[in-house]
């Protein structure tokens, strides 16, 4: 982003502190280094250096300290960091909106994913998203449930695609629920379980499991579904392997290491042969997925215009295949709803 000023912040020559220099400071900041933010935003070392030099005499204080590899904000830096993302976020915003008002979308978007959402309905809704206006760019900022909740604090993500548990901690974090999946088993096709419309999370942890999560509370509780599932069945099982890479996880399962135990939508995005993909029984053990934004950033039009996109937009392939089959899922308030009641 080049050009303008922002003004009423001492000690600039002119009073003013340009934006192109917020933009390299934060690519610095983003990227590790001023050769990183040279490549990342298309300019010269050289004039990256210049915009932080300048940044630095204009507020009067070093912003990095450069005796070390990779640089370091200094304290002046880290108090100057919060303030950067949001002048930005203002002034991406204020062009936003005057281009919405001129009937034109432009914009970026910074959509945070986790990787079975990534897979399985990501590249439709952006197919579709960039159709409708192509003027507006979105970049995609994947991560676990909880890194996902701090992009969207920091404003390093606008919106977020990702399970509603573990709940935010964060009162100004709303979302609105886009679909349930079922956990699922994964077994050899030769046996007989695979056959089976259900099965039941005492009929597989007969067998040892290969499935996801691991990751704990402060305290002990367990964070993933298939823990808390198993939990709430009463059911001990002896977990062979973890793995939250998707194909990693179906691998250990065809080399008949233990049952695989995770969710439809990760099942969907992998290569399954050989195995049966079968839902389990229990109610209750199904991962709800929203779509998560902070209320206490104000959301520009390119992401107001996509946040209602991914609100209407047909459920993964496998989820509504699963839906077809009589199961009904339970949506939050809309996102119109929320924003109303802010």
């Amino acid at each position: 982003m080049t050009g303008g000023a922002v003004s009423g912040m001492s000690g600039a020559a002119e009073g003013n502190l340009k934006i192109e220099w917020i933009a390299s400071f934060l690519a610095v900041v983003d990227h590790g280094g001023f050769a990183a933010a040279a490549t990342h935003t298309f300019r010269s070392q050289p004039r990256i250096s210049a915009h932080i030099g300048d940044l630095e005499r204009s507020l009067g204080a070093e912003l990095f300290d450069r005796k070390g590899r990779p640089v370091r904000l200094t304290e002046a830096g880290i108090a100057f960091l919060g303030h950067a993302r949001a002048l930005l976020r203002e002034v991406d915003a204020a062009r936003s909106s005057v281009q919405a008002v001129l009937g034109v979308l432009r914009g970026r978007v910074k959509l945070g994913t986790f990787p079975s959402a990534g897979a399985a309905f990501v590249p439709d809704l952006l197919t579709t998203f960039r159709t409708q206006h192509p003027q507006v760019a979105v970049s995609l900022v994947e991560g676990t449930p909880a890194e996902l909740v701090e992009a969207l604090g920091s404003g390093e993500a606008d919106i977020a695609l990702r399970p509603l548990s573990p709940p935010p901690a964060e009162s100004s974090i709303r979302y609105q629920t886009l679909w349930e999946e079922p956990l699922v088993a994964l077994v050899p096709e030769e046996s007989p379980m695979a056959a089976a419309t259900f099965l039941s999370l005492r009929e597989i942890a007969q067998e040892p499991l290969v499935t996801y999560g691991g990751a704990r509370k402060e305290g002990g509780e367990s964070l993933d579904e298939v823990s808390r599932a198993l939990t709430a069945a009463s059911v001990h099982a002896s977990i062979a392997y973890r793995s939250n890479d998707p194909q990693t996880l179906v691998n250990l399962t065809r080399a008949r290491l233990g049952i695989g135990l995770t969710n439809l939508l990760s099942a969907s995005v992998t290569d399954t042969a050989g195995l049966a993909v079968v839902p389990i029984l229990e109610s209750g053990n199904r991962r709800q997925v929203g779509v998560f934004w902070d209320s206490a950033h104000a959301m520009q039009p390119a992401t107001r215009a996509l946040m209602h996109l991914i609100t209407q937009f047909p459920v993964p392939q496998a989820i509504a295949q699963y839906q077809r089959r009589g199961f009904t899922t339970t949506r939050s308030r809309t996102f119109e709803d929320a924003e109303a009641t802010g």
